[in-house]
């Protein structure tokens, strides 16, 4: 399987089988053109496309690390997967499975660190007799859903995103260049051993955790409601560890309006949040690992070397 994906990805595909944007007649009547309505919105039963979008996403990380990670965006992260299907007879018409990814580079004279965070819009579909029923019970029963081949077509999901991820969205030019001598580097390559890089891992993660456990009831609760963490950076004096900028970026995708054609209409988006820090390197990794008494605020809520002010506030006033 993974050496199998290693040749695919190394391809340029071409996309899956689309949908095109005239109207379905199989269910027109009395002269009434045929509505469309969200898969997960058809039948009675939205939990069996909620466990297919766990699933899927599950077979995606599981490759990602071999595959389509190994390229610019090593942190792709899988937002909103959807479909849109006829109202009546629930005929998939579109499918839409939404990603982000980030690529962070410190400039090593200036310390600025420039952030590429791009979004992808991946589109496939099976052909356009199969059900909503049938297109769940093929992606679910088969042990890779992203490798089968889609009823109707002779390509898989996967076949796409590899197509997909060579047209990323918004992108934005990053200068990498190579100093062997640089005075300013990224946090996560300031640490030489690995016991201190595990301690820089170990603060990133503490950030993370709490901005999942507060997410559902803070952000998370707006139009953009899979607000996904894509990495927490800072560029950091060499020689001395004290940190210039942090940012902490951020990708979402709203629940997607359809066109009266049937097409899905995606919003998706990236945020770099900017986190202010004034001091080292291993302060800020105290503040966010110190274990404190209970009562005592959360990583994401502690005042940051330097500032009174937490991530949290930072997000505040970035995150929608």
């Amino acid at each position: 399987m993974k050496s199998s994906h290693l040749l695919i990805a190394s391809l340029v595909l071409a996309p899956l089988v689309g949908c095109t944007d005239a109207t379905d007649t199989s269910e027109t009547e009395d002269g009434v053109a045929t509505t469309y309505v969200n898969i997960a919105d058809f039948g009675n039963n939205p939990d069996a496309w909620y466990g297919l979008r766990d699933k899927l996403s599950g077979e995606f990380t599981n490759v990602c690390g071999d595959t389509f990670c190994e390229g610019d965006y090593s942190n792709l992260t899988p937002l909103g997967l959807d479909c849109s299907v006829t109202s009546k007879r629930g005929n998939v018409h579109d499918c839409s499975w939404s990603f982000a990814g980030s690529l962070d580079f410190v400039d090593p004279t200036s310390a600025a660190l420039e952030i590429d965070a791009p979004t992808f819009d991946c589109r496939f579909a099976p052909s356009t007799t199969t059900t909503a029923t049938q297109l769940i019970a093929a992606l679910q029963n088969a042990s890779s859903g992203i490798d089968l081949q889609l009823p109707g077509t002779s390509t898989s999901i996967y076949d796409g995103l590899v197509d997909c991820f060579q047209h990323p969205i918004g992108k934005t030019p990053v200068t990498i260049v190579d100093d062997p001598t640089p005075v300013y580097v990224a946090a996560t390559d300031y640490y030489v051993t690995a016991a201190s890089r595990a301690k820089w891992a170990a603060a990133q993660k503490a950030l993370l955790d709490g901005f999942n456990n507060v997410c559902g009831d803070t952000f998370c609760g707006g139009d953009f409601y899979n607000l996904q963490s894509l990495g927490f950076e800072c560029s950091v004096t060499k020689s001395t560890g004290n940190i210039k900028t942090c940012s902490w970026v951020f990708g979402a995708s709203k629940y997607p309006d359809i066109a009266k054609t049937g097409k899905l209409v995606e919003t998706v988006q990236t945020w770099k949040c900017p986190v202010a820090v004034k001091g080292t390197l291993p302060a800020l990794i105290t503040t966010l690992t110190a274990a404190l008494p209970p009562g005592s605020p959360v990583p994401i809520d502690r005042a940051l070397p330097g500032e009174t002010t937490s991530a949290y506030d930072a997000l505040g006033g970035c995150l929608p």
